[in-house]
């Protein structure tokens, strides 16, 4: 490779970064710079209603307000199943100051459902706060609302007629966002990273005119050496899984969409799923998970199926599970486009945030490459590892939350599924596709964890063993 090559290689890297710093910063919004708050306040589980609401009367809830940006308030009102007429006022203040206040007309006020009302202006600058919660009205004796209560809780009380105080708590809640103190400093971080990696490439590219190579450029050479290659065998791949088949590459399109219409009728009709959009809910997992399924399946087999061109032929053998790997990401690509077609059918909007579930399938598909590279030392050396695999897949897909939510596990298991790999690339892609926005910082960060460590342990394991392989074949 000549030095100008390497030169323009070097610059287009830079520029590819801080092109990514931009359009990150744009597509991540504000939840770059504030998350869900973990001081939410979640409603209780009512079991006695209060007295009735009506002038003159007022329910009062104390609470602690532990929220940066209080952003939206529900509560759960009953009418007796009767009719109600009249204006209700809900206030939050501090102290004597009224920091907060709206007018719902009850009326409309529905039984026992939840009532959200979303503050415009996120109230700001009370954390730390003790603030009440007051419910007031004009209604008339027999003919307003009342609060549905918890009576076991003696940590808060409400106020009854008379201002007479009891135990108990409202059924209400309170949530919002913290700020993130990082994302005051994203630009000059991001940065520092530039400058550096600006440092090492430069040092780099001063090293290779001096005849020395390191891993970057041993990298780029062999990318450059093998280029070919690799484009043959992913060919190959991409070609034979479609022979003699008479719809061809037709079926990336339909696999998933067939896979998705049966799992639909099962999981929306017999057990009852409820999730807003289910269809894209559940074709986003079935692709990511038929992604990494044949990734590693194909990348098992890598090496042995190879066996008479790695025996007569030296080659990289690295390029062989990396292959598989490309030939199954086209796939994966070519199944993104009935997932945006189903994603329009069913109405929901694709904002700009979408286009980040592209960083996550990088981490996907990163990881996927990192497993299939272990899967395919050890099958080298254990045959059995392709039947032990086809086990421990099927349990690692039960352990995914791919047709069901991760709500429905109980709170004493749900530790297991947050270690599962797979279950924050899905929910990030899923959030970015089905909600238009980005998830929290550390949710990139957790995700480029998972696929740097898989692909450096995967990495470590196929080289330690790589030279044994032909003794073994």
């Amino acid at each position: 490779m000549n030095e100008s090559k390497l030169r323009k290689i070097f610059i287009s890297a830079v520029v590819i970064f801080i092109a990514f710093v931009g359009s990150f910063y744009f597509l991540a919004g504000e939840q770059l710079t504030s998350k869900d708050s973990a001081g939410n306040i979640a409603i209780v589980e009512a079991n006695a209603i209060s007295e009735e609401i009506i002038k003159g009367v007022k329910v009062e809830q104390e609470f602690t307000c532990n929220i940066d940006m209080i952003e939206e308030i529900a509560l759960v009102f009953t009418k007796q199943y009767r009719e109600a007429s009249g204006k209700v006022k809900v206030e939050i203040l501090d102290g004597s100051t009224v920091i907060y206040k709206d007018t719902l007309d009850a009326t409309n006020i529905p039984e026992q459902h939840r009532i959200y009302l979303t503050i415009d202006e996120p109230i700001t600058g009370y954390s730390g706060k003790k603030l009440v919660l007051r419910i007031t009205s004009d209604c008339i004796k027999n003919n307003g609302v009342y609060m549905m209560i918890c009576k076991d809780n003696s940590m808060n009380t409400f106020v009854n007629p008379g201002t007479i105080k009891q135990k108990g708590t409202i059924c209400f809640s309170v949530s919002g966002r913290d700020h993130i103190p990082l994302a005051d400093y994203y630009f000059p971080i991001m940065g520092v990273l530039a400058l550096i990696l600006s440092a090492v490439l430069f040092k780099t590219y001063k090293d290779y005119q001096k005849g020395k190579n390191n891993l970057i450029t041993l990298a780029i050479l062999a990318v450059e050496r093998y280029y070919f290659l690799i484009s043959q065998l992913v060919s190959r791949d991409f070609k034979s899984k479609y022979k003699r088949s008479i719809l061809g590459v037709l079926w990336s399109f339909l696999n998933p969409l067939l896979t998705m219409t049966v799992q639909f009728l099962v999981f929306s009709t017999i057990f009852r799923a409820d999730t807003q959009s289910y269809p894209v809910y559940l074709l986003a997992g079935v692709i990511c998970w038929n992604f990494f399924k044949e990734t590693t399946d194909m990348c098992l087999l890598s090496i042995s199926g190879n066996a008479n061109l790695i025996n007569k032929v030296y080659i990289p053998k690295y390029i062989f599970p990396l292959a598989r790997t490309i030939s199954s990401s086209i796939n994966l690509g070519i199944s993104l486009v009935p997932l945006i077609l189903v994603t329009l059918i069913m109405g929901v909007a694709i904002k700009p945030a979408a286009l980040l579930i592209f960083y996550f399938l990088a981490c996907l598909i990163v990881f996927s490459l990192g497993v299939g590279m272990f899967l395919a030392a050890l099958m080298v050396f254990f045959r059995d590892i392709q039947f032990l695999w086809s086990v421990l897949s099927q349990i690692l897909m039960y352990a995914t939350p791919i047709f069901y939510t991760a709500e429905i596990i109980p709170e004493q298991y749900k530790f297991v599924v947050r270690f599962n790999p797979l279950y924050h690339f899905l929910g990030n892609i899923r959030k970015c596709l089905m909600e238009g926005i980005s998830p929290e910082p550390m949710a990139y960060i957790y995700c480029l964890i998972f696929a740097v460590v898989s692909l450096a342990f995967g990495a470590f394991v196929f080289k330690k063993t790589q030279d044994k392989f032909t003794l073994y074949l």
